[in-house]
């Protein structure tokens, strides 16, 4: 079994360039479903949930290859296969998101219902919703959804996606991919406008899509009968970056991330300022300064974007167990989001629950510990307690971290946190 050991107390110091965003890339990946001939996507991270979703379109007749560091190569001569078996889909549950796509290219489709997650439901309604909107038959088939095409093709509707509490970024993503070969007009009513979708969009419409209103609420889709493969640089992760801006905060060092640009991370930057950070936006990079800070409480709230993202909240509860007073961290996402907070509790955090709330009474110290990341983005935030915290500490459940983060050690390292990924030989 290999652990992180990571050894606090030292102020991290120095830049990082921001790889590129997992969650962009996965929904553009999926699209090559869509895309005649080559594609080459590039500043793509290297990440086992990017590996997984290579090994799926493989099933599906799509040939996948590194040819570069950060750069894959794909070659669509025509799909051989419209369904994907389950011991693939239970490997990363975003697997789901080639239903829409494989719909629209093949005409029908079949894939293992993904289920929940360990961070709360994820249901995959607003995809079907989207695919009945577009004229798809769909029926339930053995603990897998099968959809098909009558005539072949999906057909443009206009459909609202959500609730009125919020947007869907994987029912929008479904939505636009399937749109965009579907005959006739498509018009997405309270489509999310988070970034990633910005990327996708604009990767079709480079393909040869017609896709416009992409950013705000409401997005419209002329099909079209055919995409042709790109070269397409895919947009580089805000998730990631924000991470490390926390961690800088978090050690009261001064870090800088470049190639992001600020405005994807929302309200993070604002709230670190409100902390007692110094910030600092210069072109597509932002540095954090909290050296000699003695930084305080915040309230936070997770939303759909422009609002503060769900994937950020465990780095930026993290940091507040460090702040002075007492915060507030409301998540109205995902209903199981707060299980790491329970690891936080062995480091000496103090943090209590109520219902979507976590109070969060910050400490004057972290001391090490012994914990275990049981999703992605906690295994994010076990990190960042272990830098700040008195002592050695050691994280468990690197599979997690291996799907989102590109070499989180080395980048730490080269900004001076003590940190190493061991084998301990269990």
């Amino acid at each position: 079994m290999e652990v992180l050991r990571v050894k606090g107390g030292t102020p991290l110091m120095g830049e990082i360039q921001a790889s590129g965003s997992k969650n962009s890339v996965l929904a553009i990946m999926c699209a090559v479903l869509l895309c005649d001939g080559e594609t080459i996507l590039e500043n793509v991270p290297n990440l086992s949930d990017v590996n997984t979703l290579m090994e799926i379109l493989e099933e599906t007749g799509v040939k996948g290859e590194w040819i570069a560091p950060n750069t894959l190569r794909f070659v669509n001569n025509g799909l051989t296969k419209w369904s994907v078996s389950e011991d693939l889909v239970r490997k990363m549950r975003a697997s789901f998101s080639i239903f829409g796509p494989l719909l629209a290219k093949a005409g029908k489709a079949q894939i293992p219902l993904p289920g929940g997650c360990v961070i709360g439901a994820r249901p995959v309604d607003q995809h079907l919703k989207a695919m009945g909107a577009l004229g798809a038959e769909i029926k339930m088939l053995d603990g897998s959804v099968y959809a098909e095409c009558p005539g072949g093709r999906l057909k443009g509707a206009a459909m609202f996606l959500g609730t009125r509490f919020g947007s869907t970024v994987g029912g929008t993503n479904a939505a636009i991919m399937a749109g965009a070969l579907s005959s006739g007009t498509t018009i997405i009513y309270n489509a999310a406008r988070e970034p990633e979708i910005v990327d996708l969009v604009m990767f079709l419409n480079k393909a040869g899509a017609k896709i416009r209103g992409v950013g705000t609420d409401i997005i419209t889709i002329e099909g079209v009968e055919s995409l042709q493969g790109v070269r397409y640089t895919c947009m580089t992760d805000r998730i990631e970056s924000g991470t490390y801006l926390c961690a800088g905060a978090i050690t009261r060092g001064k870090v800088t991330v470049k190639g992001i640009p600020p405005q994807s991370l929302a309200g993070l930057p604002s709230l670190l300022f409100d902390m007692g950070c110094d910030i600092t936006l210069e072109g597509d990079s932002i540095t954090v300064d909290a050296r000699d800070r003695e930084l305080r409480a915040t309230h936070v709230i997770t939303f759909a974007y422009p609002g503060f993202a769900t994937d950020l909240q465990p780095a930026m509860l993290t940091l507040l167990t460090t702040a002075k007073g007492i915060s507030y961290v409301k998540e109205t996402v995902f209903d199981a989001r707060f299980g790491f907070t329970q690891e936080l509790t062995r480091m000496g955090a103090d943090i209590k629950i109520s219902g979507d709330t976590a109070i969060v009474s910050g400490v004057e110290k972290l001391s090490g510990a012994r914990v275990i990341a049981g999703d992605l983005r906690a295994a994010g935030a076990m990190i960042l307690g272990g830098l700040a915290a008195d002592g050695m500490s050691t994280v468990e459940g690197l599979q997690y971290l291996d799907r989102g983060y590109e070499n989180p050690v080395e980048k730490l390292v080269s900004i001076g946190a003590q940190i190493e990924r061991v084998n301990t030989g269990a």
